[in-house]
């Protein structure tokens, strides 16, 4: 979403029918420092997220904020793509140890501002929560793939790599290999390939799903863009096109990755040049397939899961000490504003 110069939103990660999908190994490779939240959810960790990053897109530096897949409402982090840092609340995503050699990881942990024995007394009702949670969650991941997966079969325009998947965009480059089987009309040909390699390309998720019917973040994104629209077979030809312009310009391509099936690329974004390519009108979920309203189980399920949510974030919030919350945000700052400063 783009609410001004210098500030974007998106998923770094999607619930799709495939599970739970995280491309942030795939960011972390370019970033220098990396500022891990630590804590319960109530703790003030998205909030300070959200004040911190906007304090910094002030100061004229810009700013992209991941929204959290299992609450888009809230900020699971943000990452200065120009500057080599970012910032993740772990507790909004995927547990993982960072694929980066190299980043300086500090830590802030939460639960030092939170009184211990207030904890301590709603201990077995954590617990039994955070369990109740990780259920919920394995439940939408099978109900997704049982209800929506059939969505992927039925849609009537072409995906870009309708031949193969983006595993290859996935992985590092040295792991590239054209699939021998493609004998379509637009096989992934090996200077395409090659192109790719020398490319700098960023997938993500725009689209995240809530209680209401699907969070389509494109038309935010895409406010400042040239767009062309493709339809069918098109595509095809202009994904080709996309490669060999990004090649011969050395420009940053960003993909843009269906929220079901992480293996359909249904935009192309050009950010230096301001343009992007999509299939259909990307403020039409229509066109992305996703139109279909949730049944009433899904819905169910995405409601328990908030309630869940909210029950959780309520034990923490009345052991927190937001004072002290608030102090450790302009450390935090402060910390970030040297590191750049040392940076530059």
């Amino acid at each position: 979403m783009r609410n001004k110069t210098g500030v974007r939103h998106y998923f770094a990660e999607g619930l799709t029918t495939r599970g739970y999908i995280s491309l942030l190994p795939n960011m972390m490779p370019s970033w220098k420092r990396a500022y891990i939240l630590l804590g319960g959810p109530g703790t003030g960790k998205s909030t300070l997220i959200k004040i911190v990053g906007l304090e910094l897109l002030d100061r004229g530096y810009d700013i992209d904020f991941l929204r959290s897949v299992r609450d888009p409402d809230s900020m699971a982090g943000f990452i200065m793509p120009r500057m080599g840092l970012g910032m993740l609340d772990a507790m909004e995503v995927s547990p993982l140890r960072w694929q980066a050699p190299g980043v300086v990881e500090k830590f802030t942990d939460f639960s030092l501002f939170c009184d211990e024995v207030k904890l301590e007394k709603q201990r077995s009702s954590i617990i039994e929560i955070e369990k109740r949670l990780q259920e919920l969650q394995m439940t939408l991941e099978e109900e997704l793939a049982a209800e929506l997966g059939s969505l992927i079969g039925s849609r009537t325009t072409k995906p870009p790599l309708d031949k193969g998947n983006i595993s290859w965009i996935l992985g590092n480059s040295a792991q590239l290999k054209v699939k021998k089987e493609n004998t379509g009309p637009w096989p992934l040909a090996e200077n395409a390939l090659k192109l790719l390699q020398k490319s700098v390309v960023n997938p993500f998720f725009l689209h995240g799903l809530t209680v209401e019917g699907w969070l389509n973040l494109s038309p935010h994104f895409l406010t400042d863009f040239d767009q062309i629209r493709l339809e069918g077979d098109e595509t095809l030809d202009a994904l080709d096109w996309v490669l060999r312009e990004a090649q011969q310009l050395g420009q940053l391509i960003e993909i843009v990755l269906h929220p079901l099936n992480p293996d359909e690329v249904i935009g192309i974004v050009f950010p230096e040049r301001r343009l992007a390519i999509w299939q259909g009108n990307p403020e039409n979920l229509q066109d992305q397939g996703l139109e279909r309203p949730l049944s009433k189980t899904l819905i169910e399920t995405l409601a328990s899961w908030q309630m869940n949510r909210a029950q959780l974030k309520a034990i923490y919030m009345e052991a927190v000490n937001f004072d002290q919350v608030d102090s450790c945000r302009e450390t935090i700052l402060n910390q970030i504003l040297c590191d750049l400063n040392t940076k530059s």
